[in-house]
């Protein structure tokens, strides 16, 4: 699969912007006292992580390398 330059610098923002989620959802998860909210906030980060393994996938078969989470 080819990528245009303007798909790779979305894709590249997309993932940018689902390792702020990942990182805010995993500090609200340890800040969180009540079992139950840290579990959907663990759960809510599961799911950011896969969405941004999608987006590492779609970048590396369009040949390119994807932003590392830091």
């Amino acid at each position: 699969m080819e990528l245009t330059n303007k798909e790779r610098i979305l894709l590249e923002d997309q993932l940018r912007a689902e390792y702020i989620c990942i990182n805010k959802y995993k500090t609200y998860s340890a800040q969180s006292v009540d079992p139950e909210i840290k579990y959907l906030f663990d759960l809510v980060a599961k799911q950011e992580e896969q969405h941004a393994n999608t987006i590492k996938m779609l970048l590396q078969q369009g040949g390119f390398k994807p932003p590392s989470n830091q």
